[in-house]
């Protein structure tokens, strides 16, 4: 709506543009009813993005941020399962180190692969992730 009203009005000036200007017509405007001092203002405050959201048209979603219960070490009996079903087969008790300076708060902890080798893995304590496997 507003922007029909804003191109009628830009047509209207420029219409008007157009037209011969007369030397008089500073005394003509108010007869006529016209406001020669008038100016025409664009609409500034234009939000394309707005308008094509009311189309149907949306940003992304805002990306997943995982907090991990705020950094919260949890036991090694709670990783253990995750380790069993990336085919380890856990041998050796676990050793926990609390900070290094890649990894932070990690399990070390003697396991066999799915070959029956037998190797060092590193588990997050916070993610559960596998940070490393040494032969």
């Amino acid at each position: 709506m507003k922007r029909n009203v804003v191109l009628a009005g830009l047509a209207a000036a420029l219409g008007l543009a157009a037209l011969p200007v007369p030397a008089n017509a500073v005394a003509i405007a108010p007869a006529i009813g016209v406001n020669a001092a008038a100016q025409v203002e664009l609409a500034h405050g234009y939000n394309h993005h707005r308008h094509h959201r009311s189309h149907g048209y949306h940003h992304a979603p805002p990306p997943v941020v995982h907090h991990y219960h705020h950094r919260k070490v949890r036991p090694w009996a709670h990783w253990r399962p995750y380790v069993v079903r990336h085919h380890y087969y856990v041998v050796g008790q676990p050793v926990y180190y609390s900070s290094h300076p890649h990894y932070g708060p990690y399990y070390r902890v003697r396991a066999r692969d799915r070959d029956d080798v037998l190797l060092w893995i590193g588990i997050s304590a916070i993610t559960g992730a596998i940070l490393f496997s040494n032969y």
